[in-house]
């Protein structure tokens, strides 16, 4: 008996709406799916993307992940195998997809995957495999793409910067008291999510094409994980997400850009619109259909001015930041310095300086105001990864600088640099560098930690966060490091003599730049060095709550002089009323200023 059954491929397509809709709103793109391919299955899962979701995208995609994973296989079973897979999605459901096609592609070296998506028992030595389905994926469509996230500015429609800056305070404050963050935080420009997958997406890509290159001539090279083609549609008057953060042309330099006209970010998608869904239905059909060379006729060039090349020839890269109440002019010339150490290397050398701007000692103190600073630095090293491929990092930071590279190696697994120099630290003194040196692919090659003697803004301000276990602020620029292993690949420098800038004046300059170059710490021109703190400063740290109510103190009693002062002059009970009012406001606006811009 003939028990064989005859083999039918078919396509699958995946549907992903965006935040706030749910699978109804993509009824006309459903529509258009199965009209040009009757026999396709579309797979269109409700998404937990309510307003107030709470949901993290990770687990998301690893739930979708799961359910092509089971379609795959019962379709293999039932010898109706998918030959062809596409993904669509709308705003956030378009990174959700390429998320999801970024994992099924498998993890590559540089770019390691979040513990969602590794197998519980998996070494941490080996890399996460492709999935089988990972070569069927022929393309995939993106419908007003938010591929850099989003952001508040001045592209926005003014009612929806209003709601954006409403809801970004109420969920910053559901963030301090439940832990958790809304899931629409997860698609800010620079953070978590957004930086790791463009980070993913781009060494995924890299590794691809290398791939190729090894396999040119060699039958069945054709459908590799990675090598999905990209299309994206872009609205003509998207009023919610910024022309720049719409077009990623740092990890979506390769993507085809189509014009969708009179569209904007929410009705792209409506194909049935009597009066211009005709418009909308040719473009997605492009997308969906369209031939490489049909598909290069019609692309733009969303940006003035494409992505430079990547220089393959640079192969060092160094960071310089500054930290607070600093604009970072020192940054330039500590880069200098580090090149000018280089020597006939020099030609291999790159530096990062851009500045993050002044950040005054008040929003420094609380944490989402440092967490955008720590996802404006990953949005430059995204960038540097992309124009420099070839090159090591490495870091110098001082002050607040500090903490943007501490927090960033928690909160994001891709980033790595190989020999890190803080100044002035403001991270916590128990900070387990462990965690990066180690381990079968370390994270981080080496730290110099440099300790100033009298160091008073981080003895007073930082450590008063320590003291009571608040926050992640720390003293580790006044006490330094505590470390269990001294030689693990953490050095301190103990002392350099002088405030919070002590460690960047011009005499430590070598130090940095030797430490950086070569890997060595090199004393010879800061001798002596100090052995001993700030009497009154370490003595003072030693309890930082006293400071604080030293000062509020101080400030009261300013007050109480002034109005003293003002009673003196012996007015009537009216105008010195008025006056004691007027000059109390006065006052507090001058602490305000004080401390919001000093």
């Amino acid at each position: 008996m003939n028990t064989h059954v005859e083999e039918r491929s078919r396509t699958l397509v995946v549907l992903l709406h965006a935040y706030r809709h749910n699978t109804a709103r993509l009824e006309s793109v459903r529509t258009l799916v199965l009209g040009a391919w009757p026999e396709a299955e579309i797979y269109c899962p409700e998404l937990p993307t309510s307003t107030w979701s709470m949901a993290d995208p990770n687990l998301i995609v690893a739930t979708l992940l799961a359910e092509v994973d089971r379609k795959y296989a019962q379709a293999q079973m039932d010898a109706t195998p998918f030959r062809n897979i596409v993904l669509v999605g709308h705003s956030i459901g378009g990174l959700l997809a390429r998320k999801l096609y970024v994992v099924a592609c498998g993890e590559v070296e540089g770019a390691p995957f979040e513990a969602d998506f590794k197998p519980a028992s998996a070494d941490d030595a080996a890399l996460v495999s492709a999935r089988p389905w990972a070569a069927c994926v022929s393309r995939i469509v993106l419908l007003a793409g938010m591929n850099r996230g989003w952001r508040i500015s001045h592209h926005l429609g003014i009612w929806q910067a209003i709601l954006l800056r409403l809801g970004s305070i109420a969920g910053h404050a559901g963030r301090l008291v439940g832990r958790r963050e809304p899931l629409i935080f997860a698609f800010r420009c620079g953070a978590e999510f957004i930086t790791q997958l463009r980070i993913q997406w781009l060494l995924m890509r890299r590794h691809s094409s290398g791939a190729s290159r090894e396999t040119q001539g060699v039958a069945g090279a054709a459908g590799r994980p990675g090598s999905a083609m990209t299309i994206q549609l872009l609205g003509s008057r998207d009023d919610i997400v910024a022309p720049e953060d719409n077009v990623d042309l740092v990890s979506g330099g390769d993507f085809v850009y189509l014009d969708v006209p009179h569209s904007g970010h929410r009705d792209i998608i409506e194909m049935a619109d009597p009066i211009l869904g005709a418009a909308r239905t040719r473009a997605f059909l492009l997308a969906l259909q369209g031939s490489g060379e049909e598909l290069q006729r019609e692309a733009v060039v969303p940006s003035d001015e494409r992505f430079a090349a990547p220089d393959e020839s640079i192969e060092r890269v160094v960071f310089v930041m500054h930290g607070i109440r600093d604009v970072g002019y020192w940054t330039h010339k500590i880069a200098r310095r580090i090149k000018q150490r280089a020597g006939d290397r020099l030609a291999t050398w790159a530096t990062e300086t851009s500045s993050y701007g002044y950040f005054p000692m008040l929003p420094f103190l609380f944490p989402w105001y440092r967490r955008q600073k720590v996802e404006w630095l990953m949005d430059q090293y995204t960038e540097a990864l992309a124009r420099f491929p070839n090159a090591r990092f490495s870091y110098v930071g001082h002050s607040n600088g500090t903490y943007l590279l501490a927090r960033a190696l928690e909160l994001y697994p891709c980033c790595r640099f190989e020999r890190v120099v803080f100044a002035g630290s403001v991270v916590r003194r128990n900070y387990d560098w462990r965690r990066f040196l180690g381990g079968a692919r370390p994270r981080i090659g080496g730290v110099l930690n440099f300790v100033a003697t009298g160091d008073w803004v981080v003895a007073f301000f930082p450590k008063f966060f320590q003291f009571f276990g608040l926050q992640d602020l720390g003293s580790a620029g006044h006490d330094g490091f505590l470390l269990s292993q001294p030689d693990a690949g953490v050095s301190q420098v103990t002392y350099v003599k002088g405030g919070h800038g002590a460690a960047i004046v011009e005499s430590v300059w070598n130090v940095i730049a030797g430490f950086i170059v070569d890997g060595r710490v090199e004393m010879d021109e800061i001798q002596p060095v100090p052995r001993r703190q700030n009497p009154l400063v370490k003595a003072l740290g030693l309890c930082p709550p006293l400071v604080w109510l030293v000062l509020i103190a101080a400030a009261y009693f300013v007050w109480q002089g002034i109005a003293l002062a003002i009673c003196l002059f012996g007015m009537a009970p009216a105008t010195q009323a008025f006056v004691t009012g007027f000059s109390f406001a006065l006052y507090l606006l001058l602490l305000w200023l004080v401390v919001t811009r000093v």
